[in-house]
């Protein structure tokens, strides 16, 4: 069975912003992919976290992730629990792009948590996979997205799919 990937949003910011938000997301796929390109307005290597919810934003202590990093000559690998958000991204200041892609699954079922997927890579300086749960069997209808410190630059673009077998 075939999958289609169909854009829900994107968002190219014009200016530096705080954040990416996603809201009142349709419940008619399967899966949720979120496309980050570009830089954080802050120096040096920055993450950023994600939070999801069901009317509003949960900023409570639901969020669980295991990381796996590697910077070419070292690998790394940590985990966290009971936090009030996934620390999925990874962003740079400057010239130097990062491409981060989250992939949230089964994200409007309401009898599972719900677990996400994410690649992020700055090419001259690091590569994080990470694999997130957010404990809560509510059905996603809204994603923020923000750098861990400071804003959003101006050109980053963010593209929200939704994912439906054919």
């Amino acid at each position: 069975m075939p999958i289609t990937y169909e854009p829900i949003a994107t968002t190219t910011l014009g200016s530096a912003a705080a954040n990416f938000t996603f809201s009142s997301i349709s419940q008619n796929y399967t899966d949720l992919i979120a496309v980050i390109v570009g830089n954080s307005v802050n120096s040096g290597l920055i993450g950023s976290a994600i939070r999801v919810g069901n009317g509003s934003v949960d900023t409570g202590s639901n969020y669980s992730m295991t990381e796996l990093y590697g910077d070419g000559s070292s690998a790394q690998s940590y985990r966290e629990t009971s936090q009030t958000r996934w620390n999925l991204t990874l962003m740079t200041n400057g010239t130097t792009t990062g491409v981060n892609i989250i992939q949230i699954m089964n994200y409007s079922n309401t009898t599972t948590y719900k677990t996400s997927l994410t690649r992020a890579n700055v090419t001259s300086t690091a590569l994080r996979a990470v694999v997130g749960l957010w404990r809560s069997t509510s059905a996603i209808n809204i994603i923020e997205i923000a750098p861990n410190a400071g804003n959003w630059a101006a050109g980053t673009s963010a593209t929200l799919y939704g994912i439906k077998a054919a």
